[in-house]
């Protein structure tokens, strides 16, 4: 089963009280708002790669990064994340790939 998280940039979310205002605000479409957290992203050291064209076509930019990394002595250290750079409806669609990574022992 595919499991994805969508991280949204939330700059008044630290706030006090600002994530239970927004759930309640909400709750009544039938949104699973329960499930929406408030989360800190540190990643330290990453291989991104811009990616463009079909999402379906993402495997081989996600090998170039592979082979990127194990010529740098550099294996995955983390969840690989994307960030959309046009609409997902676009037709020519560019994506930053990104992988956090580490020395390989």
């Amino acid at each position: 089963m595919w499991r994805w998280h969508l991280l949204l940039p939330a700059v008044r979310a630290s706030e006090a009280g600002a994530l239970e205002r927004a759930r309640e605000a909400v709750r009544a479409s039938g949104a699973a708002v329960d499930r929406v957290q408030v989360v800190t992203f540190m990643e330290g050291e990453c291989v991104e790669l811009v990616h463009e064209g079909p999402f379906s076509e993402e495997q081989v930019s996600l090998k170039v990064m592979e082979e990127f990394m194990a010529g740098r002595g550099r294996v995955a250290n983390g969840l690989h994340h994307e960030v959309y750079l046009t609409a997902l409806d676009d037709p020519c669609p560019r994506t930053v790939l990104r992988r956090p990574v580490r020395a390989a022992l």
